[in-house]
């Protein structure tokens, strides 16, 4: 079986159980543009816990093929999640990465309110595994850190990257946030830090949302941070152009696990 059909098959029997229980889900569609590669065909599934009880969240995971390790990880934490995430994504070496994400918003949104703290809260609650090895997993911690204003996020971003690295990719995140808070002046920017254990990852994830900033809208930026990145402008423009309409939902950005720089995009496509 080719990559792209085990990935498909993995997907479509998700979508289908997703179907059958009548939940309403969200999907944003991403690429990762890193060593000169290009990442494609990334997709998250989102689902309201209130509309799925957590053995039939842990259940759809088992079917993308959850170690058990990782199952462990996660159930503790299951009673405090408001949304859970599902995705895949293919992989250069041929396999199928997938993943699930536990989302803490409304556990953070009530301290921040009751306590009036802006201190650093954890958002989500990730694990990461690859379909060449079974039983191995990743967890990564996202860290928010509420309230934070656009000049600390500016901060903060170029702070993550290491010494000597080449500006463009940083240069293009902090274009972005700065472009969405001139289109929508006073809109937050929900900021959150990714650190995994045993590794050197370093990275940021912006929400853009609440700017309404379309990928079509940033394209100018994505393209800068491609030819510092080496990646193929050919394999870039498709995607550019078939989530170009759609609302820019996340960047990510930073170093990954191999200490690598990388630039992420996730849109709205459902």
């Amino acid at each position: 079986m080719r990559p792209d059909d085990a990935q498909e098959e993995l997907r479509t029997r998700l979508m289908a159980q997703i179907d059958q229980l009548g939940v309403a889900y969200g999907r944003e569609d991403s690429f990762k543009m890193v060593g000169g590669r290009l990442l494609e065909d990334r997709v998250l599934i989102g689902v309201a816990t209130a509309e799925l009880a957590l053995e039939r969240q842990l259940l759809l995971a088992d079917g993308l093929g959850l170690p058990p390790a990782a199952r462990a990880e996660l159930v503790p934490y299951g009673a405090l999640a408001n949304a859970v995430f599902f995705g895949t994504e293919n992989q250069p070496d041929g396999g199928v990465v997938c993943k699930v994400y536990l989302e803490f918003w409304d556990h953070v949104r009530r301290e921040v309110r009751r306590t009036g703290s802006t201190a650093p809260q954890l958002l989500h609650l990730g694990v990461k595994w690859h379909s060449a090895r079974p039983g191995h997993h990743e967890l990564a911690r996202y860290t928010c850190h509420p309230l934070l204003p656009v000049r600390d996020v500016l901060r903060r971003i170029a702070a993550l990257y290491p010494p000597g690295a080449h500006p463009g990719a940083r240069e293009a995140a902090l274009g972005m946030v700065q472009q969405g808070a001139r289109r929508t002046p006073g809109a937050s920017f929900l900021y959150v830090e990714v650190g995994e254990d045993n590794n050197p990852r370093r990275s940021f994830d912006v929400n853009f949302y609440k700017t309404g900033l379309t990928v079509s809208d940033v394209a100018e930026r994505l393209r800068e941070a491609a030819v510092h990145l080496a990646v193929d402008p050919g394999r870039l423009e498709p995607h550019l152009e078939r989530l170009g309409p759609c609302l820019l939902g996340h960047v990510s950005g930073g170093t990954d696990r191999h200490g690598r720089e990388f630039l992420t995009v996730y849109a709205e496509t459902h």
